[in-house]
């Protein structure tokens, strides 16, 4: 059973397809896995238990199908996109729920699995893992993620940590700036240490290119400039919305450089429904303790910090009120008796900033324990 539940995933891009090959209003179709998956996720109960997987290999198999699936989706739509769409369905309604089957599908169907091949070591993965972030727009995602934000995560330097106090309206926008600076910067670096300049062909950076060259011209070809104008959409609108989810995953925590990673230094998302949607990517502190660590051979945490459903607070993250509400309480428990001695006096500093209630400075005599919830 074990090796079976992460078919589910397969289930989101399969709809999506299934809907552009059927056409008609169906096309549709992928975008209603969204309140099925909200309600499934909602419902589901919390899961600690650790994976029963011995075959490395075999439990691969579904990382790879599923991020091939989510290509085939691009590919029927475009399919979809050279054949023509019902005209009933009028001159823009097609064009609207072909790019919000492909933002969903290329976010939440997506990263989990392209983010697992993202940190494999070899390149035929490292590959596909890049073609499943370039069809979100962000086909260099592997140079920040894997150099820049492991490195430095809750910390100010990291731009993939919301800050206490930042909005998601500020933080994307940061984020994507920022990290695509790093992104050049350390391709660079890593080509001058080689004796090579940044536009030599060994660059990720000039590869990432013809990657969405090759994308968009495909949907030229296939639909024209409406099918150009589906894929960016989907590209930025993808971008943006992963950047969001992205602003969940370390929100206000903070960490001093140099010190050991404890359970405490990230938010979890352990649903059963999250745990199979993200391949054990919501196994978060783990993941950063051991980047090289199969998706499979993650371990729940769930002394760390948590949140209940992902998808609920990233919706909530649209809405600032709602979010500060739900989210000080959870930080106010983490600087009180999860954070060390010098982290909640970052954390202090921060609540400053942030114009937020200065919690820390109205106890006294508390002692943190590091890895209590």
């Amino acid at each position: 059973m074990d090796y079976l539940r992460y078919y589910l995933n397969c289930l989101l891009p399969l709809a999506a397809i299934a809907g552009f090959l059927l056409g008609d209003q169906w096309v549709w179709l992928g975008i209603g896995t969204l309140p099925l998956l909200l309600v499934a996720d909602t419902l589901s109960p919390q899961d600690y238990t650790p994976r029963n997987i011995k075959n490395g290999a075999l439990a691969d198999v579904v990382i790879y199908v599923q991020t091939l699936l989510v290509l085939a989706t691009f590919v029927a739509f475009a399919w979809r996109a050279h054949v023509g769409f019902d005209p009933a369905m009028g001159s823009l309604e097609p064009w609207i729920a072909s790019a919000a089957v492909l933002i969903w599908i290329g976010l939440i169907a997506n990263v989990g699995a392209a983010h697992e091949l993202m940190h494999r070591h070899n390149p035929l993965a490292a590959f596909i893992g890049k073609l499943g972030f370039g069809i979100i727009g962000a086909p260099n995602r592997d140079i920040s993620h894997t150099v820049s934000h492991h490195l430095y995560f809750d910390t100010a330097r990291d731009y993939d940590t919301g800050q206490r106090g930042e909005s998601v309206y500020r933080f994307v926008p940061r984020c994507i700036w920022g990290n695509t600076v790093d992104e050049i910067e350390f391709e660079r670096r890593r080509l001058a240490a080689q004796g090579h300049g940044l536009w030599h062909w060994r660059s990720r950076i000039l590869w990432s290119g013809p990657i969405l060259l090759a994308l968009l011209g495909v949907m030229y070809w296939a639909g024209g400039v409406p099918a150009v104008l589906v894929q960016l959409a989907a590209m930025i609108g993808g971008r943006i919305l992963g950047e969001a989810l992205n602003y969940l995953q370390h929100f206000g925590l903070l960490r001093v450089p140099g010190r050991a990673i404890e359970d405490r230094h990230t938010w979890n998302h352990l649903s059963a429904i999250t745990r199979i949607l993200g391949f054990e990517i919501t196994n978060h502190v783990e993941h950063h303790q051991d980047p090289d660590r199969p998706y499979y051979a993650l371990k729940p945490r769930p002394n760390g910090p948590q949140m209940r459903n992902i998808l609920l607070w990233g919706i909530a993250a649209f809405f600032p009120p709602i979010w500060n509400r739900a989210i000080q309480p959870r930080l106010k428990d983490w600087d009180l008796n999860h954070a060390s001695a010098e982290e909640r006096a970052l954390a202090r500093e921060a609540n400053r900033r942030a114009g937020w209630p200065d919690w820390l400075g109205e106890t006294t005599g508390s002692s943190p324990a590091a890895t209590a919830h």
